[in-house]
């Protein structure tokens, strides 16, 4: 009887995609689905397609780091509060563009980490996996095109990045009022629901619940996700684990649980200019009317 043959697999140069963050420009090399024809995946090619989907992870995690949207929620923020008229008005609408471009984009990425995910865990649970690269265009297609047909709504509405964005644009103009759920800014297109989850809503406190000031270094609760000066909860939590002093939440609060939060710290220090200025606009309108 003749030995079996080893399986041919065709072998691919590696594509090389490119990510921009803040330290300048990155090359990760994503391997290509090895095409092996028509035979079934084995479990070994099964964890292979595994280590691919880790790499578009990857990619995608460098190219929208969330650096990158707090970045231009800054952008957006300056030109909120220093434009006036038209002109703001044009840039915001092309910051706004920008930023669902992006989350756009990086579905697109997710379309090919899902579709690899999904190969993994059909040959993981026995099934047999064949033409995969037909299977992975598909994947690939299916997710993208569904992704596609989604209303401005339902695509952005209830993104946690967007709602962060819009939050940030809206403290700048209305600091003691809440912004109304993300749905309301954000037209209605002819397929999207009436009941639609409401984000928002709310009024964005950059002060800690313990020091009652802006905050400074904050950390971020893991487990609630409130946060806190460092210096003022690293005294509130020195004999030990509390109960969250936040309003109303009753989470048990660990300093083992707390984490830096550099972007919170970067919209705290924004806020706490503003209502500077703020005050200084005041005291000079005071001293006109005193004039």
């Amino acid at each position: 009887m003749d030995e079996p043959q080893p399986r041919r697999v065709k072998k691919g140069k590696k594509s090389r995609l490119r990510a921009e963050d803040s330290e300048g420009e990155r090359v990760i090399e994503v391997a290509p689905v090895a095409d092996i024809g028509e035979q079934p995946l084995s479990r070994s090619e099964g964890k292979m397609i595994q280590g691919l989907a880790g790499d578009w992870s990857s990619l995608r995690t460098q190219a929208f780091s969330g650096e990158g949207f707090s970045a231009l929620g800054e952008i957006g923020e300056c030109v909120t509060e220093f434009t006036e008229g038209e002109k703001k008005e044009k840039a915001l609408t092309m910051i706004d563009t920008i930023m669902r471009e992006w989350l756009d984009t990086e579905e697109e990425l997710l379309a090919h980490e899902h579709a690899l995910q999904e190969i993994h865990q059909n040959v993981a649970a026995g099934e047999a996996v064949i033409a995969v690269i037909d299977v992975y265009k598909t994947g690939v297609q299916d997710y993208t095109e569904k992704y596609k047909a989604k209303t401005p709504r339902q695509k952005y509405a209830k993104n946690n990045r967007y709602l962060t964005f819009k939050q940030g644009l809206w403290n700048v103009e209305h600091p003691d009022s809440a912004m109304p759920p993300l749905v309301d800014l954000i037209p209605k297109g002819d397929d999207d629901d009436d009941d639609d989850i409401q984000m928002g809503g709310i009024t964005q406190d950059y002060k800690c619940p313990l020091s009652l000031q802006f905050l400074k270094e904050p950390l971020t609760s893991k487990t609630c996700k409130h946060s806190y000066s460092a210096d003022a909860v690293r005294e509130f939590l020195l004999p030990g684990p509390k109960i969250c002093p936040a309003t109303g939440c009753r989470q048990q609060l660990r300093l083992s649980d707390l984490e830096p939060n550099k972007d919170l710290a970067k919209r705290a220090a924004e806020a706490a200019r503003r209502e500077r200025a703020r005050e200084e606009d005041s005291d000079k309108e005071g001293e006109d009317i005193i004039e």
